[in-house]
């Protein structure tokens, strides 16, 4: 899930998992969310950004039901965010590449997200292979009332399972 989209319960769980993992304390995790959360201000401030999130990623839980409903729901908002494009990659759909790692793009450079540290790339030749990358994933993302209806479909699971 990328950081510039996960609500805040999200973000928490994301960080204690990674807390536990890296053997790092745990009076980071709020420090780290709030980091979070004001980074996202970069999507209301006129850039062109791409985002696609698999369906498989929102299919395993990393937080509570009721987080990850909210995690949802900050996608379905995502979706109308002006300067974003945001898709989502379909369970069953085939990939015409694969990626090893969650990134983000930006205008003229990209955000790669590995388990420890986050990688900037700004040479044009690398952040060119990511643009061919996402071109051939927007081949097979859904965008707009496509994604909404994915998203309503996991919220629906996941009610589901708050509520049985």
């Amino acid at each position: 899930m990328p950081g510039l989209l996960q609500a805040a319960d999200y973000a928490r769980a994301v960080f204690r998992i990674q807390a536990e993992l890296l053997q790092a304390p745990d009076s980071d995790i709020e420090a780290s969310v709030r980091v979070r959360l004001q980074r996202q201000q970069v999507l209301y401030q006129g850039k062109e950004i791409e985002l696609i999130v698999s369906q498989h990623a929102l299919q395993h839980p990393v937080a509570p039901p009721d987080a990850m409903l909210g995690q949802l729901d900050r996608l379905v908002s995502a979706v109308d965010i002006p300067g974003l494009r945001f898709g989502v990659l379909p369970a069953f759909r085939r990939l015409p590449n694969i990626t090893m790692n969650g990134f983000t793009m930006f205008d003229d450079l990209v955000q790669v997200e590995h388990v420890s540290a986050e990688l900037t790339i700004d040479d044009p030749e690398q952040v060119a292979i990511y643009h061919r990358l996402m071109d051939r994933l927007w081949l097979v993302a859904c965008e707009g009332d496509e994604a909404r209806a994915i998203l309503h479909q996991l919220a629906a699971e996941y009610r589901h399972q708050t509520e049985g």
